[in-house]
């Protein structure tokens, strides 16, 4: 297993495709290879056909999937300012690609796992690592990242939403020679491949955990016995300074995994957005559908709690099987905007993993697991690194 990873900055889309693929030549040699996966800033939509075929063609790609984004991520770089383009080419012997499209029609239509294993073509039983892009206006991703992980449970699935455009009609995905303006696409790999994903939220817990007493729908009524409004003005007085101003810009909660832990750390909550607020009930609006009976805490976030909690992660990672090349999803809330400087997500799994070959983009929304299942994460980086399976004992 062989991988190569180039960026460019070109403006000329006809430039742009010649330095990507001169790139990849230098490190991968001339033969054919089995995956091209491809961001593309929008600035190049109007010529992404012929920059599809052109990669395609020129690096002898049996697959290519890829899609546009505001910002662009390769090799050590995050390109947020400018139009850019980054590539991953893979050689994967011993490994198999099925891929598919979705459509909002398909996810509507759904019935179940089966469903998925006829559309898909792909059954569980052969393990299937799985790359999800989907366009953020036209399908309903958080229910599609949820019926996949039902069809496939235990098994992977990363990826993330395109971005770089503001409406229905202005993002891309592509898979292959076809470019879509809608609905999602994916890549099944099976084989002598394992992805294994990190999925790093950059939260880290305020308080104590507590169960939800009483909820309906996306609202908590009651934690504890109390409404949560009044949980957290006994709460937000008894923290540090710097963490009572955390709460007034960037206050989460997370909800917990595996409700049979009896304690919790690190990776063992879901984070979500809190939406609203009711002053007379005391209730809060949360951005994912909650149940009475279930473990909450509040959360804060900035950019030494998600440096500290992505490189914690990556130093983990580090002790796993050998790492041959990764593709990085992370959420336009993140690079410089949150950590004030450029490049950061990128150099910090360099730095610690080594010169991994590395494409990706900052999206509308990130895929990847917490405990056995995926999600749709924001202000998320999610990194999905390709692996050769452990060996037999």
């Amino acid at each position: 297993m062989k991988f190569a990873a180039a960026l460019t900055t070109q403006h000329d889309w006809t430039e742009a495709v010649t330095d990507l693929c001169q790139q990849i030549r230098a490190d991968i040699g001339t033969a054919k290879s089995d995956l091209a996966v491809l961001f593309v800033h929008p600035q190049f939509v109007d010529h992404l056909a012929d920059i599809v075929a052109a990669v395609r063609s020129q690096v002898g790609a049996r697959q290519l999937m890829g899609c546009t984004g505001g910002g662009i991520i390769g090799r050590d770089s995050e390109i947020e300012d400018e139009p850019a383009m980054s590539l991953l080419v893979g050689q994967l012997p011993g490994v198999e690609f099925q891929t598919f499209r979705i459509t909002q029609e398909e996810v509507e239509e759904s019935t179940g796992p089966e469903f998925w294993h006829f559309q898909t073509e792909v059954s569980p039983a052969d393990e299937p690592q799985i790359i999800l892009l989907a366009d953020p206006f036209s399908v309903q991703s958080i229910q599609l990242v949820r019926e996949i992980g039902e069809a496939y449970p235990g098994a992977p699935v990363v990826g993330g939403l395109a971005s770089g455009g503001r409406q229905a009609g202005e993002t891309r995905v592509f898979l292959d020679d076809q470019i879509f303006d809608d609905g999602a696409i994916g890549l099944a790999m099976t084989g002598a491949v394992r992805l294994l994903p990190l999925v790093s939220q950059g939260c880290k817990p305020i308080g104590e955990p507590l169960v939800v007493t009483r909820a309906e729908n996306n609202i908590i009524y009651e934690i504890g016995g109390q409404p949560p409004i009044e949980v957290l003005q006994t709460l937000l007085p008894s923290l540090p300074a710097a963490d009572q101003q955390l709460a007034r810009s960037a206050l989460f909660i997370g909800r917990v995994i595996n409700e049979y832990q009896e304690e919790y750390g690190r990776g063992d909550f879901l984070i979500r957005n809190l939406i609203g607020q009711d002053p007379n009930s005391g209730a809060l609006a949360v951005g994912d559908l909650m149940r009475t009976g279930q473990t909450v805490q509040f959360q804060v976030r900035d950019a030494q709690t998600a440096d500290a909690d992505l490189r914690a992660l990556l130093r983990h990672q580090k002790a796993d099987r050998p790492i041959r090349g990764s593709l990085l999803f992370s959420c336009l809330g993140r690079g410089e905007g949150m950590y004030g400087a450029p490049h950061h997500d990128i150099r910090a799994l360099q730095e610690l993993l080594g010169p991994v070959p590395t494409a990706g983009f900052f999206c509308n929304g990130e895929i990847g697991p917490v405990g056995d299942r995926s999600y749709v994460h924001g202000f998320t980086s999610v990194i999905a690194f390709f692996c050769e399976p452990a060996a037999e004992p």
